[in-house]
């Protein structure tokens, strides 16, 4: 895997089937963790990560390449547009709202937006 956002899935669903639990454990917004697995929003802080790690009993090399892969992290290709699977509605206020979910929450260091 070389892609940051489902390595860091692959990870979690080991311990986590679903978002809510392991994001009330490690007090993030559920909608937040949603868009770093989809690889919309960089991931987070190596604070956040290590805690991650701890909770998905990852080994060493495990968190690693999990660290790697952040640093390597580039946005996905939705980042920043309307583009969605479900997403041939022409209605303003749906591409309001997939734009809304195609938008990062936070600014990663390396990361410039292409817009």
């Amino acid at each position: 895997m070389n892609e940051f956002h489902v390595y860091l899935k692959s990870l979690r669903m080991r311990q986590f089937k679903d978002t809510r639990k392991l994001c009330k454990i490690m007090g993030v917004d559920r909608n937040m963790w949603r868009k770093i697995e989809r690889g919309i929003n960089p991931p987070p802080k190596r604070s956040i990560l290590k805690k991650f790690c701890s909770l998905v009993h990852s080994l060493s090399y495990e968190e690693n390449q999990l660290y790697s892969l952040a640093r390597r992290w580039q946005p996905h290709e939705d980042t920043n547009t309307t583009n969605h699977a479900l997403s041939n509605a022409k209605d303003p206020k749906w591409q309001k709202a997939i734009l809304e979910q195609n938008t990062p929450d936070y600014k990663h260091k390396f990361w410039k937006p292409y817009l």
